[in-house]
């Protein structure tokens, strides 16, 4: 699935539209961009720094992954073991990306936090929206254990605030030379490994503060400037059955 979040960047004046797209699909970008030999990012360009959520960097730590469907690879995170060649492709490619793993996820991965943050801030159509869905899974967690892993998502949401706020997370990065492990073995794919052979010096994301990324969060997503105008169907047919009024600025909406 692809996630499209938009939020608000108050140092700059303006509202950042993201888009967040699965590995696989920047693996065919690379690969057309191969093909026509052009380089996909290049240095001078400051805008594609993507980060990139996935990933655990197994460097002689405690740390497990979370693929529980294959209990045998205890090493890698989801996103890479489901096409561990297009994330290796993504992870090596000349893109400079920063790496946000499951480590660093995990520290966010509190339904009960969002929920807290929200409920502090003005609603909105879209604030009212992600606290029903979050309210729903923390319940669906606490009370089904085919939900148990549903906190896994709030990771994705991370990457989205990282890239327009990052430097107001008081974040850290630390440079590792990496390799991501995809040679069809399903015990080991999609793991990533330290390398001193590897040529690719990868960001990765290791602290940021999190109470400071649920206000972050709570706020873009309760900010009036980035509301819908119509916040649902039913505000929509109220506006419709209002006798029609042409006479000013007030008249009726149609939209």
């Amino acid at each position: 699935m692809d996630w499209i979040y938009v939020l608000n960047s108050n140092a700059m004046n303006l509202s950042c539209i993201l888009f967040i797209i699965h590995y696989a699909k920047v693996f065919h970008i690379l690969g057309g961009a191969q093909k026509k030999k052009f380089e996909v990012c290049p240095p001078s360009n400051s805008f594609l720094r993507p980060p990139l959520v996935g990933g655990l960097i197994k460097d002689g730590g405690h740390e497990e992954g979370n693929v529980f469907t294959v209990p045998s690879n205890r090493y890698a995170e989801f996103n890479m073991f489901l096409d561990p060649l297009a994330a290796k492709t993504v992870v090596e490619s000349n893109l400079n990306i920063t790496l946000i793993p499951l480590t660093a996820q995990q520290k966010v991965a509190s339904f009960g936090a969002v929920l807290d943050a929200l409920e502090q801030t003005q609603q909105t159509p879209e604030s009212k929206f992600v606290h029903g869905l979050f309210s729903l899974l923390k319940e669906l967690q606490s009370k089904q254990k085919l939900y148990h892993h549903v906190d896994i998502f709030l990771g994705e949401v991370l990457g989205a605030v990282y890239m327009v706020q990052g430097s107001d997370l008081k974040s850290s990065v630390q440079l590792k030379t990496i390799n991501v492990v995809a040679n069809t073995t399903e015990s080991t794919d999609g793991q990533i490994v330290i390398s001193k052979q590897s040529t690719k010096l990868v960001k990765v994301l290791s602290h940021f503060d999190g109470k400071t990324y649920y206000n972050r969060l709570a706020n873009s997503l309760a900010n009036k400037k980035q509301s819908a105008v119509i916040g649902s169907f039913e505000e929509q047919m109220a506006i419709w059955s209002r006798p029609p009024n042409n006479s000013g600025p007030g008249h009726t909406k149609f939209l």
